[in-house]
C-alpha cells in the first residue's frame, strides 16, 4: 500500500508531537471509527497530545462509537496541533468550517478516488480498491504490528456501514473482516448494535415528517424502464433516498436548501453492477453548488452554497447519459 512505509517512519520520529485526527461533515462510523482506532494506536506508541475533531456533527449511526475514544472528540476544533491526520475524505470542503493553517504536517488516509484538487498532504495513504477507510487503517495496523479489541470493534463498525451491511463488499473487504475476527473472536451482532442509529422521540418524529414531505413533493421521472425519484426536504435527505428505493425507485435524488445546499443520491445495486457511479457524478456537482461532492457508487452526496436546481439538472443529465449507454 503506497505511503505506509513513509507514514510508519514519520510516526516513529513524531512521538513528541501533538496530533489532531479530523473527520468529515456528519462523521460516519467509517471516518470516526478510523480516527478512534488511530488514536488508540498513537497512545500505544507514547504520543501524549491527541484530539479528534469532527466537522459540524457526528452522524446518529456513529454516536455509540464515541464511548471507545481514548481522547477528547470536539466539534469544529481550532487547529493548534503539529500534525493533522484526515480520515475518509480528500476534500477540504468536507472539513468546513475547520481551517488548517499553513505549516502543519498533513496526513491523508482515504479510500475514495483521488479528486483533481485533493488536500495537499505530506503523506497520503489512499486505496480506492478498498470499500472503507477502516480497511486501510487495519492494513496499516498489520504493518505497524498493532491491534487491540476496542480498535477492531470500531473498525468493523466502519466496514459494516460503508459497505451498506456488506452489500457493496468485495473480496478485500471480507479478507480484512476475517483477519480481524480471527484476531479477536467478536460477534458481528455486537457490531451491528454499535451502528444502530441513536435517536430520540423528537428525532423519529422529524424523520417521519421529512419523509412524508419528501413524498408530497416527489417528482417521478421515467427513463426507458428505469424510475428516478426526485424531491426536496429541509433535513434527512439520505433517509428519504433510502425510502424511495424501498418504494420501488431505481435511483433517488433528494436535495435541501436549508443552511446552504445538500444533495443525497442512492441507486439500486443492479445499476451499480452495470457501472453507475454516483460518487463520480457528485464530484462534478461540487463546483456548481460552490462546494464539494463525492461518495460511493451506490450512495453519494454533495454540500455547497447555492444552485440546487442547476445541480439536480446536471445529475439527471449524467444519469440519463449512463442509462443510454448501458442499454
Amino acid at each position: 500500500m503506497k505511503g505506509k512505509i513513509k507514514l510508519k517512519r514519520f510516526l516513529e520520529k513524531s512521538r513528541d508531537k501533538s496530533f489532531l485526527l479530523l473527520c468529515h461533515h456528519n462523521a460516519d462510523p467509517d471516518s470516526l471509527g478510523s480516527a478512534i482506532a488511530f488514536a488508540r494506536y498513537l497512545k500505544s506508541i507514547g504520543v501524549k497530545k491527541i484530539r479528534i475533531g469532527v466537522a459540524q456533527s457526528v452522524s446518529s449511526y456513529a454516536k455509540r462509537l464515541l464511548t471507545f475514544s481514548p481522547v477528547p472528540v470536539e466539534k469544529n476544533p481550532l487547529v493548534e496541533e503539529d500534525v493533522v491526520v484526515i480520515f475518509d475524505t480528500s476534500s477540504i470542503e468536507q472539513l468546513e468550517p475547520i481551517e488548517i493553517p499553513e505549516g502543519k504536517t498533513v496526513v491523508l488516509i482515504d479510500h475514495h478516488v483521488e479528486k483533481e484538487r485533493p488536500i495537499k498532504a505530506k503523506i497520503a495513504v489512499i486505496d480506492s480498491s478498498r470499500t472503507s477507510t477502516a480497511e486501510i487503517v487495519w492494513e496499516l495496523f498489520k504493518y505497524f504490528r498493532f491491534a487491540d479489541e476496542e480498535s477492531v470493534k470500531v473498525l468493523l463498525a466502519g466496514v459494516v456501514t460503508d459497505t451498506a451491511n456488506f452489500r457493496f463488499a468485495n473480496a478485500k473487504t471480507f479478507r480484512a473482516v476475517s483477519e480481524m475476527l480471527e484476531r479477536f473472536p467478536l460477534q458481528m451482532g455486537e457490531i451491528f448494535q454499535l451502528v444502530a442509529p441513536v435517536n430520540d422521540e423528537n428525532t423519529d418524529n422529524a424523520k417521519r415528517m421529512a419523509v412524508l414531505k419528501a413524498c408530497q413533493r416527489l417528482e417521478i421521472r421515467k427513463f426507458r424502464r428505469y424510475v428516478i425519484a426526485i424531491s426536496r426536504v429541509s433535513a434527512y435527505e439520505s433517509y428519504a433516498c433510502k425510502v424511495f428505493l424501498q418504494l420501488g425507485a431505481d435511483i433517488a435524488i433528494v436535495g435541501s436548501e436549508k443552511n446552504g445546499v445538500r444533495i443525497s443520491a442512492r441507486a439500486k445495486e443492479s445499476l451499480v453492477k452495470k457501472g453507475l457511479h454516483l460518487g463520480k457524478i457528485m464530484e462534478k456537482v461540487g463546483p456548481i453548488i460552490g462546494g464539494s461532492g463525492g461518495g460511493h457508487a451506490g450512495a453519494a452526496g454533495a454540500n455547497g452554497k447555492a444552485n440546487l436546481d442547476k445541480a439536480i439538472k446536471l445529475i439527471l443529465k449524467e444519469i440519463e447519459k449512463f442509462l443510454r449507454e448501458v442499454e
